[in-house]
């Protein structure tokens, strides 16, 4: 019997930038509580806040990133695409896979989300 293991990922997101900041906390929590619920556990989140587009994502200049690196069960990958997919709220995602976490939590920090 194969003991499952805990895989380590960072999300960037990028969130339309004219979102309230209670919108974008609750968006935060409900992430949050979607992978403690997977098993998994956010390591370390990252708010750039407000950046310029190099070019236009449906019909915007501007996004909101926010950086989390996560652990989770790579089954779970997939659910969590899902529902980034589904939510209005994101311009775009993207999820990689990590080898290498001595670098997590070690980044400038801009800013903190509070839930």
């Amino acid at each position: 019997m194969a003991v499952k293991k805990l895989n380590n990922y960072e999300m960037m997101i990028a969130l339309k930038p004219l979102l309230p900041d209670d919108l974008r906390k609750q968006m935060h929590k409900e992430f949050v509580d979607n992978i403690k619920g997977f098993g998994g556990e956010v390591l370390d989140v990252d708010v750039w806040g407000k950046r310029y587009l190099s070019f236009p994502i449906k019909n915007h200049n501007e996004a909101y990133y926010i950086v989390y690196d996560f652990t989770v069960f790579p089954e779970n990958i997939t659910e969590i695409k899902r529902q980034m997919q589904l939510k209005q709220e994101v311009l775009r995602f993207m999820i990689v896979s990590m080898d290498d976490t001595s670098r997590i939590g070690k980044g400038i920090k801009k800013k903190e989300i509070e839930i």
